[in-house]
Parts: structure tokens; C-alpha cells; sequence
């Protein structure tokens, strides 16, 4: 027999979250209908089934009354508790059903209700992703507006379903790393009091107070740089773009001085660190602050106005640090832009998205093992933030370095770092870092994205800084950050969290840029107490470790400060190939000699070489330490071909083939792993035909070669039928139809861009004589190995080589000089899925 009291928590757990989630789940979105659901209904252990009608709920709502039916609930809840479900069942989104379907279409829409679905659906062994989308959609376009009312009658069955045991557990998770949050600032607190000095120590009264605005005049201008790279903006997917910013000038300032940059978040603007860059100014530096077009507020109306298709492009992750680098290089170089700049004094601010932005350009590159294994788990999560960084996972393999040497100092606030970056890549920082966050921040979690990156740091400067009260938007300029609603802004007033940002930015900057010792005193709790309240103070400190956290808490964490590292795993014997591999120590590997940069033939050097003969060398090492084969594994190599490619895989003839290989669904006998490289499908012409080649046009006449019997053929056959084709085939074919082109005997030829680029460089033909149109990829094709259909452990083992260091290095060898071109293809083939 469960005890009354234990019965009447959980009654309160089960109907305040969950009555109160059916407001929730249409926050931030905008005749009653023949079907929508009539109940809630849900089961607790022992006590059984439990249903409340949502007429009982509406009632509430409208009027304040309880039913008989809903007094035995209502009776079980406390007053504020009550008050607070009434208020979230009136709550009305004035959002339209466009705006709504857009967003819960989006991917990071998609994923939120994913999560969403695992607790509330039509089924139990149903998501109910689809359920509550109609029901948000259905209800938005309701004249009575999206509420949480209309969203249950909108609801698509008669009873919505609640996995109470789901609810529950997160639930406690939730209260478990409330509790850690709450005990984790207060050992930043007790830490900072340690390292401070004390007051009498510290003449905080003859202290200048950096709160307040320095003695230089700004002069504000807009300036802008035409940059002739591939990148998403509002007019969608573009080879160029304006790259605009807003240059921050102290006015009579004659030595160079030193150059601030501070780097927007999502769905934000330039404008909202006005105040900050100002501020910065008239304390003697030049503030550049640039607009990133592919995820600021233009970008985000754009998106919900239905005019672009993608939330947030993975190419985001990779551009906004090149926004940065390509900024100081145009302000460095353009002599119409020149200013009094100290080029050896550079430091980067940004918040939340630009938070990441400033980290990366610090040093930290984009950690694709961590992020693609902690995204493919596909965990619920209480970090918000995983939505965006979980975007990063469809990039393409590559080495995301992105630091600029430039770059002397870091600043970031509320960053997006746990997963994105990792603590892999946040101790590749060397320079002086300081990360700050809020104590109420519910996109960015504090733990999870500032306290725990903060240990991660080995750099021997580092600060860590809580602003207690503070939401993710609380530092945003309140006019310009109106888009911030209220819950994001914390309980912490946004001109003191404005002043705090002030002040401590500029004190690191003055340390750690302009090596003014005579600040330092600032860079501690007890100037940061003198200027803020006792109930929302300012925290800073310069040490912290996991042993203190866990001290504090009382117990193991709930959530690990220190995560697992990502490494490859030793492969299991029960694989087929490996057993073999492990048997014959030989490694059986087809390669292609037609196909550059992948496989071919050095004519001058008369040898086999390209990315697939060096992979080919390195995992037959990798396999030899994995099995401890200390003799090393014998790598016998085979040619392959479009014709054989399979085969030799479906007969067990080689182990994989490696190439420039388009995966496809359902191809008979093999497998595919994961994708290694995109590229897109082109035309290559000389520079003479290229007005001829209009890809929009039916081709007629138009004289264009392909390689027979491929996915291209078929493509060129169906959407071309009006061009003279002309068929390849055998091992010289694409240098044949390269060949071709560049005498003039044919007008096009049609292949992957990356291989025909590979060829005319192969072939020494000079690509500056020749053009790949058009600017977008027809086609996608996102290459994998081929591998055995039926050894899963064999594809996991040849997945996890693929995202290792040496294969990163590999790629930087053979196929960097495409890495741009790959990336930009990537980005337009996935908005291209999303239409």
C-alpha cells in the first residue's frame, strides 16, 4: 500500500507538470473541432488509471470554477501551485499556424518534439511527435488562438496519453540538477571568497568604477566587405556575400590601439552589444562588431516568414569564425578602412552562439567525434542548447580548425560549448579565457555549458564568472533585445547584468590585452561585491575543480563534470572480417586508379596513390594494435571500377572498396558507411562554352559527355533527354571526357565536381582555364565505403576509423584544398531535404 502522502506528491508531481506542460509545449508558438481529445488520462503504480476531462480543465480556466471531478486533483494541489496551472491554461500565443508549422518542421523543432513525444502520445508505443504537431498546428489556426486548451482540443485522438513513469524520472532528474546548480554556485561562491583579497587589502573607494563610461568620444560607422565565399544567408544559399559590421572608433585616440571584436547569438543582431561596444570605445579601443548573416534576426523573420527552408545551417558552425577572420583581414588590409590599431592587442567577446564563435576562434576546434556520438545517442536532455549544437553532427568530416593567431584573448558568455566543443578541444586553448553565464539560464545551462567547460580549461589564465539571477538574454540591450522573452531574462535586473558585463570585460580585457597589472584587483569577488546586491551578486573566480562540486552537492553529481572521453573502441572478434582479418593478417582493400583524389595513377612517378591508398596503409596499422598483431597486417590492394565495385564486396572478395562512391539506399548485397565526403553534381566547360551551358534549360543540341551506367546517366537521361549525350565507360573514361572538353570536341562533361577538378589537375590542364557550373550542385552525393551487407561490427569499426585524428590529417592532405567546396555542398544538399 503506497502512504497517503507519498500518493498525494506524486498526484501533485503528475498533474502540476503535466497539465502545466500543456501550456508549455505551445509556449513560444501563436466552433471547437468535431475530433480533439475529451481526457487526459495517465496511470501511477498500484494507485492505477486516472482521467480528467479537458472540459473539467477549460472551466478552470475560463472561470475559476472546479468541477466534482476535478476537486479530487484540485484538493491534492497547494493554492500556488493552482493558481500557477489556471494562469498557464489561459496563456494565449498570438502566433500564426504557418509560423508554427515552419517551426515544428525545423530540426531543432523537430527534435524538441521528438523529446516531447516520448511522454505524451496517442499510443504507448507511438511517439506522439505527429499528434502534437497537428494539435500546435490545428490550434494556432484556431480563431480562439494557440492555447493550451485549444491544443488538447485539437489533439487528434480522444484521450491523450501520458507516460507518467517517463514524467517521473525526469522529474527527479530535474529536481537532482536543480539541487547541483544551486550547491555548484554556492562553491563558485566560496571559492571566490578564498581567492579574494580582503576589502581592507582592496581600496575599492579610490578604485575608478568601470561601470561607468571613459573618457573618449565614439564615433560609430557602418562599414562592409564584399566576400567572395560560399555561404547561407537570407537569400538563401549564396557564392558571395556582404559581410556588414559596425566599427566603434575613440575619438582623438592617435597611438594604435587595441582592437575588441564581439560576435552576436542566434536569432540575434550587432545591435544588441551597442552599449558593450560603446562602452569599450570610450575606454580607448576599436570595437568591430560584425552581422552574421546566416543566423541573426533578419535571418530568423526570414525563416519564419517562410523564405528560406533551414533553421539553422550546419554551415554555420565553420562560417561564423570565418566571418571574424575574414573581417580583421579586410580591416587590416583595405586601406579606405585603415585605423590606429594595435594588431598585436586582439580579443574576442561573443555571446551564446557567438559565445562558441569566440572559442573557437580562440583555439578550440569543432569536436566532431564528441558531438556525432552524444548527438546519435539521442538522449532526452534538459540542456536546450543540445537543439543547436546536435545541428553541427551533419557536417561533413573534416579538420574544423578555425582559431585565428591573431586572437589574444577570449571572452564568452553563456556559450554553447558541452557538446560542440568538448573538453578535447576547449584544452587546445592557450590564450587567457574568461567564460561567463547566468545562474537562470535555461538555453545555455549554466552547469552544463560554463562550470563544467570551465575545468576543461588548461589554459593559465581562465576566469569563471555567475551573474546569480541572470537569464541567457539578461546582458542583451533591453530595447534591442525585445525579442528576448521574459524567461529568458532571469529575475536579475538587465542594467545591473549590463553594468557587471561592463565592468568585467573591461577589466579582463585591460589585464590580459594591455597588460595592466594595475586591474587585476578588479578580476576578483570582492570588487564584484562592492557593485552588485546582496541577493543577485556577481561571482568570479580564477580555480575550481570537480572534488569541490562534488563536496558541495553532497554526492556523486548527476551529471559527470568531467564526461567520458571519446575514443575508439577495441573492435569484437565476432565479426566475420575481423575474425578473418585477425586469422590471415591481411587486409583486403579495392581501390580505384580513375578516380583523383581518391585513386589514380602518378603518370610521372608511375605509381598507385591518392586519399584511398594512404587509408588504405593506416587502418591496416589501426586493425594491427586493435587486434595486437604485433607482425603487423599485410594490405593487399585491388583495382575496382564503376563496374565491379560491388562485386568484388558482395563476393567477399576485398573487405571494402574505397572511393568516390554515392550511397544509396537498398543497393543489393552490400552496405555503406558513413559518409566520408559530399560533393555535388556539375557541368565542367571551358571557359569559351560557358555561356552555352544553362542547366535551367533543356540542353538541346548541347553536346555532353557522362560516364555510362551511373546515377549521373541517369540523371542527365531524364533531365536532359534533349542534349546530344555522349557515354564513357572502362578506367579511362572520365580523363577521357575531361579530355574531350578541353579539345573542344565536347561541350560538357558531367561528373562530381570534386573528381573533375581532380582530373584537370591530375591531367596539369589549369583549372583557371575551365568553370564548373552551376554555382549549386544538381545533384548530392554523399560518398561511403562499400562494405559487407551482413557485419555490423565491421561497419562500427570502419565508421569509428573514419572519424579518427589520422583520418582527419588524411583528409586535410588529399582532400582540404576541397574542404570549403565540400562543406558549402553539404549545406545546400541538406536545405535542399528539407523542402
Amino acid at each position: 500500500m503506497i502512504p497517503h502522502k507519498m500518493r498525494k506528491k506524486l498526484l501533485n508531481i503528475i498533474i502540476t507538470t503535466l497539465l502545466a506542460g500543456c501550456g508549455t509545449m505551445s509556449m513560444g508558438l501563436k466552433p471547437k473541432p468535431s475530433l480533439g481529445a475529451e481526457r487526459v488520462g495517465f496511470s501511477l503504480p498500484v494507485l492505477g488509471e486516472f482521467h480528467l476531462s479537458v472540459d473539467s480543465l477549460e472551466v478552470f480556466a475560463k472561470e475559476g470554477k472546479i468541477t466534482p471531478e476535478f476537486a479530487f486533483y484540485a484538493n491534492r494541489l497547494e493554492p500556488q501551485v493552482l493558481s500557477q496551472l489556471r494562469q498557464a491554461l489561459q496563456q494565449k500565443f498570438d502566433v500564426d499556424a504557418i509560423t508554427v508549422y515552419r517551426m515544428t518542421n525545423m530540426p531543432m523543432g523537430e527534435d524538441l518534439l521528438k523529446s516531447m513525444g516520448e511522454a505524451i502520445y496517442t499510443h504507448p508505443e507511438r511517439n506522439g511527435i505527429y499528434a502534437i504537431r497537428a494539435a500546435l498546428i490545428l490550434a494556432a489556426a484556431d480563431p480562439e488562438g494557440l492555447t493550451a486548451i485549444n491544443v488538447m482540443r485539437h489533439f487528434p485522438t480522444e484521450e491523450i496519453q501520458l507516460d507518467t513513469q517517463l514524467i517521473i524520472s525526469l522529474i527527479q532528474e530535474t529536481a537532482n540538477f536543480l539541487q547541483y546548480k544551486d550547491t555548484s554556485v554556492e562553491a563558485v561562491s566560496q571559492v571566490a571568497k578564498s581567492e579574494s583579497p580582503s576589502v581592507q587589502e582592496l581600496d575599492v573607494e579610490q578604485m575608478p568604477d568601470l561601470r561607468q563610461a571613459g573618457s573618449y568620444s565614439v564615433t560609430q560607422k557602418a562599414i562592409a566587405f564584399k566576400i567572395d565565399r560560399i555561404r547561407q544567408t537570407t537569400r538563401g544559399f549564396s557564392e558571395f556575400y556582404n559581410l556588414d559590421a559596425d566599427l566603434y572608433l575613440p575619438e582623438g585616440q592617435t597611438k594604435p590601439a587595441p582592437l575588441a571584436i564581439i560576435t552576436h547569438g542566434l536569432g540575434s543582431s550587432r545591435s544588441h552589444f551597442q552599449y558593450l561596444a560603446e562602452h569599450l570605445a570610450s575606454h580607448g579601443y576599436v570595437v568591430v562588431v560584425p552581422e552574421h548573416i546566416g543566423s541573426n534576426s533578419e535571418y530568423k523573420k526570414a525563416f519564419l516568414q517562410g523564405e528560406l527552408s533551414v533553421d539553422v545551417s550546419p554551415l554555420e558552425f565553420y562560417s561564423r569564425p570565418l566571418d571574424v577572420t575574414y573581417l580583421l583581414d579586410e580591416i587590416e588590409n583595405h586601406s579606405a578602412f585603415q585605423v590606429p590599431i594595435d594588431w598585436e592587442k586582439v580579443g574576442v567577446l561573443g555571446h551564446s552562439f557567438g559565445g562558441y564563435t569566440a572559442l573557437a576562434l580562440a583555439g578550440a576546434p569543432l569536436n566532431q567525434k564528441r558531438i556525432n556520438q552524444v548527438c546519435q545517442q539521442n538522449q532526452p536532455t534538459l540542456n536546450t542548447s543540445m537543439l543547436l549544437q546536435c545541428r553541427a553532427s551533419s557536417l561533413p568530416s573534416g579538420n574544423y580548425k578555425l582559431a585565428d593567431s591573431r586572437i589574444k584573448v577570449s571572452l564568452a558568455f553563456n556559450p554553447v560549448t558541452s557538446s560542440v566543443l568538448g573538453p578535447e578541444s576547449l584544452k587546445q586553448i592557450t590564450i587567457p579565457t574568461m567564460i561567463l553565464g547566468g545562474s537562470q539560464d535555461i538555453v545555455a545551462p549554466f552547469i552544463e555549458e560554463q562550470v563544467h567547460p570551465f575545468l576543461w580549461l588548461e589554459t593559465e589564465h581562465k576566469y569563471l564568472g555567475v551573474m546569480v539571477g541572470a537569464g541567457h538574454g539578461s546582458i542583451s540591450d533591453t530595447e534591442e533585445g525585445s525579442d528576448f522573452p521574459d524567461i529568458l531574462k532571469g529575475s536579475l535586473n538587465s542594467k545591473i547584468a549590463r553594468d557587471y558585463l561592463k565592468a568585467i570585460s573591461l577589466a579582463f580585457l585591460e589585464v590580459h590585452l594591455r597588460d595592466r597589472s594595475d586591474y587585476q584587483p578588479y578580476l576578483s569577488s570582492t570588487y564584484t561585491q562592492t557593485i552588485s546586491p546582496a541577493e543577485t551578486p556577481l561571482y568570479l573566480v580564477e580555480s575550481l575543480t570537480p572534488e569541490q562540486l562534488k563536496q558541495a552537492y553532497g554526492n556523486t553529481p548527476p551529471t559527470p563534470p568531467i564526461p567520458e572521453a571519446v575514443v575508439a573502441t577495441a573492435p569484437r572478434k565476432n565479426s566475420r572480417v575481423l575474425t578473418k582479418i585477425e586469422n590471415t593478417q591481411t587486409l583486403k582493400i579495392a581501390m580505384r586508379s580513375d578516380a583523383a583524389p581518391f585513386g589514380y595513377i602518378d603518370e610521372q612517378q608511375d605509381v598507385w596513390t591518392g586519399y584511398c591508398e594512404d587509408f588504405a596503409n593506416l587502418l591496416g596499422e589501426h586493425l594491427a594494435k586493435k587486434l595486437n598483431i604485433s607482425s603487423g597486417i599485410e594490405v593487399i590492394k585491388l583495382s575496382s571500377n564503376l563496374e565491379n565495385r560491388f562485386e568484388l564486396v558482395q563476393q567477399n572478395t576485398v573487405d571494402l572498396e574505397c572511393g568516390p562512391n554515392s550511397i544509396r539506399r537498398n543497393q543489393e548485397g552490400v552496405r555503406f558507411s558513413s559518409p566520408f565526403f559530399v560533393s555535388g553534381t556539375r557541368f565542367l566547360v571551358n571557359n569559351q562554352n560557358a555561356a552555352k551551358i544553362d542547366p535551367e534549360s533543356s540542353l538541346t543540341a548541347v553536346k555532353t559527355g557522362v560516364l555510362q551506367d551511373t546515377k549521373t546517366s541517369e540523371f542527365v537521361q531524364k533531365t536532359y533527354s534533349e542534349a546530344e549525350i555522349v557515354d564513357f565507360q572502362g578506367s579511362k573514361a572520365r580523363m577521357e571526357g575531361v579530355r574531350a572538353v578541353a579539345n573542344g570536341n565536347l561541350d560538357a562533361f558531367i561528373s562530381d565536381g570534386v573528381l573533375l577538378i581532380g582530373e584537370i589537375e591530375r591531367q596539369n590542364l589549369g583549372s583557371e582555364n575551365y568553370q564548373l557550373i552551376p554555382k549549386d550542385p544538381l545533384t548530392c552525393d554523399f560518398y561511403g565505403l562499400i562494405l559487407p551487407q551482413s557485419d555490423s561490427q565491421w561497419r562500427a569499426t570502419v565508421n569509428t576509423f573514419i572519424r579518427s585524428q589520422q583520418v582527419e590529417q588524411l583528409q586535410d592532405k588529399w582532400l582540404g584544398e576541397y574542404f570549403s567546396q565540400s562543406v558549402s555542398d553539404t549545406d545546400y544538399c541538406l536545405n535542399e531535404r528539407t523542402n
